[in-house]
């Protein structure tokens, strides 16, 4: 499946073959895109709709096994996990070190278990939607080169950012 934006095509897998609430947090990601195109194209990245007018990312949706065996296999952690990200570029932040040609560019891979999006949806007592939209951006921040891992000044840009895109996003689902 795709979501498309303006500027922005999100390619989505899933390989859930039981139902969960992909109906719901697909409308909500097509939903938040123009935010979301907003923040790829401001400030705090190297990217310009002029240079860059379509950006293509990629979004899978998995389950535990499959979040463990890649959490282990790329990160050594032999747990599960929320999300992960798999940037096509060392960092597409403003004050970043990539040099991205002009053209169509791919940010990179985002992927997301749906089940530890249930579990956190339950215990932040939201929706899985809201959740999935939450993992999204933060791995989309990831993608762009954002690392809170890196030190607490980073942990503190990224989470604001995060934050401020997450609001963003609420209040253009009021209008």
């Amino acid at each position: 499946m795709e979501i498309s934006g303006k500027y922005l095509n999100i390619s989505v897998s899933d390989n859930s073959k039981s139902p969960w609430e992909s109906k719901s947090v697909l409308k909500m990601l097509k939903d938040s895109l123009e935010v979301i195109e907003k923040f790829i194209y401001s400030s705090k990245t190297t990217l310009n709709k002029k240079s860059h007018p379509q950006i293509l990312l990629d979004l899978h949706f998995c389950g535990d096994t499959r979040m463990r065996a890649i959490n282990k296999a790329h990160r050594g952690k032999d747990k599960t996990t929320d999300v992960l990200s798999f940037p096509g570029f060392e960092s597409l932040r403003a004050d970043g070190v990539s040099d991205v040609y002009d053209g169509m560019i791919h940010l990179g891979d985002i992927i997301i278990s749906r089940q530890v999006a249930q579990k956190q949806a339950r215990e932040f007592k939201i929706t899985v939607a809201d959740e999935v939209i939450h993992l999204f951006v933060h791995g989309l921040l990831h993608v762009l080169g954002y690392d809170h891992e890196i030190s607490e000044e980073e942990e503190i840009i990224m989470t604001d950012l995060e934050n401020k895109i997450l609001k963003d996003i609420s209040k253009s689902r009021k209008k």
